[in-house]
């Protein structure tokens, strides 16, 4: 009778997975607790269930998969020497991001359904009429100014960010889900124009180079006339775009760029005080610090001490508050565990899409199975861009949902006989 169970949980909890990692994003708080939960679930299943341990071992090492089972545990075991290292044995020396991160990886000896493909697109549809849901309910308890949304992220960043990786996935599906339904195709891409209007919505101006994620679908092999014509008229939409933009300072009011060019100017005359000058206070702190501890940095929980400090003394401009991490990915590795976190931060993004761009490769000329390996590159230049204005896998939003979305996506982009 266990055994049934564990049977048939095993062959749904993929499925549920795929769904809930966009579907259940913008729904409620926490915006991760069904994949949480899924994790967990897959580390008691490791420890109790040798089957599947035996199962995730075979995968882990499988001559693909093995680029994403290396970086991510690596990146795990550079912050955990990191953590003892400064800290020795105490609370601060273990990290949940890198952990969550590895525990990722027993997603992999999960079974795929015959429905797992479209719970991961149904749960986009979804998860676009949720994003502008919560667009509507901000405008509605804050209907005096134009409100920056946070919706379920508390952040208008984070929910700026993941609205138009949202709207990149839903276009990728519009463009190249040749197999399903032209209503259906109709309906992602209207899906993905409502998370675009959730993005812009955010004033996050972060997001926005996530939109740079499209590019790669202009040149891609087309579809069909459906895809042809989404070329030539987001084309046309982004040109008309920016123009709107340059000539429009209302436009210009409302998505910050006005404030970006006060930020400058503020930055020019020596005043720090703003974001753009925060971030170049906080790049100059930790630069400065890595410089003077290269091999292992100044260790995890220290940074803000330590911009304090340099403020006081003068040795970088006054930011407008006093951060606990240095918005920027790649600096964030740096200054916290020196050149081995970075190195381990580098492999952590670089493999993956090295791994999405090998599938990609093998299913160029398949237009029906090439989608997922070009969404999972996508998805992992989407979180290093925007990590370069934010800490992101300093986050436990950020760090679960990348490592659940490059294993859900991997092994949806699979081809069959890689399967054990």
């Amino acid at each position: 009778m266990i055994k049934k169970l564990v049977d048939l949980a095993e062959s749904y909890t993929f499925t549920v997975l795929a769904f809930s990692l966009f579907g259940l994003m913008f729904a409620m708080r926490p915006v991760t607790w069904l994949p949480t939960l899924i994790l967990l679930g897959c580390m008691f299943a490791v420890i109790a269930n040798i089957n599947f341990r035996n199962k995730l071992w075979n995968l882990a090492t499988h001559e693909e998969l093995r680029w994403i089972s290396i970086p991510f545990t690596a990146w795990f075991l550079a912050c955990l020497f990191i953590g003892l290292w400064h800290w020795g044995f105490s609370k601060n020396a273990f990290s949940e991001n890198p952990f969550r991160i590895f525990l990722a990886l027993g997603t992999l000896a999960l079974s795929v359904g015959a429905a797992s493909r479209k719970a991961f697109v149904t749960g986009l549809l979804v998860a676009s009429v949720c994003v502008v849901s919560d667009v509507v309910y901000g405008y509605l308890i804050h209907d005096d100014y134009f409100p920056r949304i946070s919706g379920t992220t508390n952040h208008p960043i984070h929910f700026g960010n993941f609205a138009a990786l949202l709207a990149v996935l839903l276009m990728s599906v519009t463009m190249l889900a040749s197999s399903c339904r032209l209503g259906f195709r109709w309906m992602c891409l209207g899906g993905s124009l409502l998370a675009m209007v959730a993005a812009v919505a955010s004033q996050s101006r972060s997001s926005f180079v996530v939109f740079l994620c499209l590019i790669p679908l202009l040149f891609v092999t087309t579809t069909d006339n459906l895809h042809r014509w989404l070329v030539r008229a987001g084309t046309v939409v982004a040109v008309s775009s920016i123009l709107l933009l340059a000539v429009s300072p209302n436009m210009q009011e409302k998505l910050r760029i006005r404030e970006a060019v006060g930020d400058i100017q503020m930055t020019e005359s020596g005043n720090y005080q703003s974001s753009l000058g925060s971030r170049l206070a906080m790049w100059q702190a930790a630069w400065s610090l890595f410089e003077e501890y290269p091999v292992v940095g100044i260790g995890p929980h220290k940074f803000q001490s330590e911009f304090i400090r340099q403020m006081q003394t003068g040795e970088v401009p006054r930011a407008d508050a006093e951060y606990n991490q240095p918005h920027n990915d790649l600096l964030n590795a740096a200054v916290t565990g020196g050149v081995l976190k970075l190195m381990a931060y580098m492999l952590l993004i670089a493999v993956p899409f090295v791994f999405f761009y090998r599938q990609y490769k093998l299913k160029k000329l398949n237009v029906h199975d090439r989608m997922f390996p070009i969404m999972g590159m996508q998805v992992v230049v989407a979180f290093f861009m925007t990590g370069l204005t934010n800490s992101n896998f300093d986050l436990q939003i950020y760090s679960t949902t990348y490592a659940v979305s490059v294993c859900v996506l991997a092994k949806l982009g699979m081809q069959p006989e890689s399967e054990p």
